[in-house]
């Protein structure tokens, strides 16, 4: 069994390349070539931890030149176990946000690969948040109000900036801690960020809005958002988690990444089963934007919504790169299993 650590990881990863991974898993999915298995998520008491497991299938075609070797459509299986540990910091000096991949030949059930998934979570979380902003933020979009502080929203950001020309960034969080830090990391990649002194004002100017907070009640209300804004809402990915206002779901273009999750996990929760048809929220899965089955933004005035739940299939496509990259270039460890 391969074994990989986050490390060895963080070396081979880019964010255009996993972009670039995200997209075909997702055309994978539209073709019927992908599963994603029920998630499972739950609390941890004890632990003040949000645990989840989510697992799945993907068959998908590399494409040519990713890597010398020309296997044809490759199989993979697999999951991810981890999930959020609040106190992680100020108890044990570690990340809040933990995960690991372990990946089964497809053909026999064997363990072929273990790894770590914290580079893979945050990668694949803001290179989904990019495909879609591709695909549906408006061509001239040139700014974005990004909500939370955390890993995910310095993800989101770079992400973001391969896919549009951005030149305004204000950022909003609850704690003003959180905002100066913010702003003193991006500051010194020579990004310029503001914070966010109204956020209804923010987000009214707002081209692109980013929400990657926890929060279990709107934060972005119907009234505030004009035409033609694109939203990336990341941050409802369990039970009781909204980021977004059900009514600006009901008026907008809205794109889950697979909709049986928005409807158990993410942003459809409650808004779905109140609805006479719940399929009738939804516009398209992004993976049928992205292999073409349905266009993407078609109009300058509409508002678009992609929920991202996370999506099995995302942190397949990455791993399994990964065992193939391993492979041609002798990387990690072997271990008996």
């Amino acid at each position: 069994m391969l074994v990989l650590t986050d490390d060895q990881i963080q070396k081979e990863l880019s964010m255009q390349l996993v972009i670039d991974l995200v997209e075909q898993a997702f055309v994978a999915d539209a073709q019927g070539n992908a599963r994603a298995f029920r998630p499972i998520v739950e609390n941890v008491g004890l632990a003040h931890a949000h645990f989840g497991v989510k697992s799945g299938y993907l068959r998908y075609q590399p494409k040519r030149g990713e890597l010398r070797d020309r296997d044809g459509a490759q199989e993979v299986l697999g999951l991810k176990a981890g999930g959020y540990w609040a106190n992680n910091m100020k108890r044990h000096g570690l990340p809040k946000h933990r995960a690991t991949i372990l990946l089964l030949d497809p053909d026999n059930g064997e363990a072929m690969a273990l790894m770590g998934a914290n580079v893979i979570t945050r990668l694949r979380t803001a290179a989904a948040g990019a495909v879609a902003a591709r695909h549906l933020a408006r061509s001239n979009a040139s700014s974005v109000t990004i909500l939370g502080t955390g890993e995910q929203a310095h993800a989101q950001l770079e992400a973001i900036q391969l896919v549009r020309e951005i030149r305004i960034v204000d950022v909003w969080d609850r704690e003003e801690a959180g905002i100066q830090a913010y702003i003193g990391h991006w500051q010194g990649r020579g990004v310029a960020v503001r914070p966010v002194k109204s956020l209804e004002d923010s987000l009214r100017r707002a081209d692109i809005i980013i929400t990657t907070t926890p929060a279990v009640s709107p934060l972005v209300l119907d009234g505030w958002i004009a035409d033609g804004t694109h939203i990336n809402a990341i941050g409802a990915d369990g039970a009781g988690k909204k980021e977004i206002d059900p009514q600006l779901i009901q008026r907008s273009k809205f794109v889950p990444d697979k909709f049986a999750q928005s409807v158990s996990i993410g942003e459809l929760q409650g808004v779905a089963s109140a609805a006479t048809d719940p399929r009738s929220l939804v516009y398209a899965e992004l993976g049928q934007i992205c292999a073409g089955m349905k266009a993407g933004r078609q109009t300058n005035s509409e508002i678009t919504i992609f929920d991202s739940s996370g999506v099995s299939f995302q942190d397949l496509v990455v791993a399994h790169f990964l065992v193939r990259l391993a492979r041609e270039r002798d990387l990690g460890r072997i271990v008996p299993f």
